[in-house]
């Protein structure tokens, strides 16, 4: 009676602790830190990671996409992402760097107002003109990892930083 009782109750528990712990882990993967201390985020079905950095003082977002051990760019196709939290949205369009090959792109880029502040918490990304997969992601050290970089800020000033530009769904 009391093996019946044990294998009855006690191992389920154990098995949904373990369940709930791989979960745990899972999540913990997903706040992964990139090459400037932003948020990581898998685009191009794992093909490639992107890093989500942001300036809470003029709302720009900067997408670098990398290889799988973090380390150098993984230009993928040129088609700008979108990214947003809610229903507020905006088209990160490609700025390739000097290396990248024609079509692909590993540096992505916009502003929009909406974005000042440093206040989202949460959001998603989705690249390939908006045609790839919606990955949400836990906004954690976006803006914490966009304050230290003012010389990555201004060398993207040639492309519109500070103008108001509104992607779909935006907001002013």
């Amino acid at each position: 009676m009391k093996m019946l009782l044990f294998s009855t109750m006690v191992i389920p528990l154990a098995l949904a602790l373990a369940m709930q712990t791989s979960c745990s882990d899972q999540k913990t993967a997903s706040t992964a830190r990139g090459p400037n201390g932003s948020d990581v985020v898998p685009v191009q079905n794992g093909a490639a990671k992107g890093e989500v950095v942001t300036n809470p003082d003029t709302g720009e977002v900067m997408v670098d996409t990398w290889d799988a051990s973090m380390k150098n760019t993984q230009p993928i196709s040129a088609k700008g992402m979108m990214a947003g939290t809610g229903d507020q949205s905006i088209e990160v369009a490609s700025h390739p760097i000097a290396s990248d090959t024609p079509g692909k792109c590993s540096r992505f880029y916009e502003q929009a107002d909406w974005m000042r502040g440093g206040s989202i918490k949460s959001g998603w990304l989705r690249c390939c003109g908006g045609q790839g997969t919606r990955q949400d992601f836990a906004w954690t050290n976006c803006w914490s990892g966009g304050r230290p970089h003012g010389a990555m800020w201004s060398e993207m000033g040639e492309h519109g930083r500070g103008e108001t530009r509104h992607g779909m769904g935006g907001r002013p």
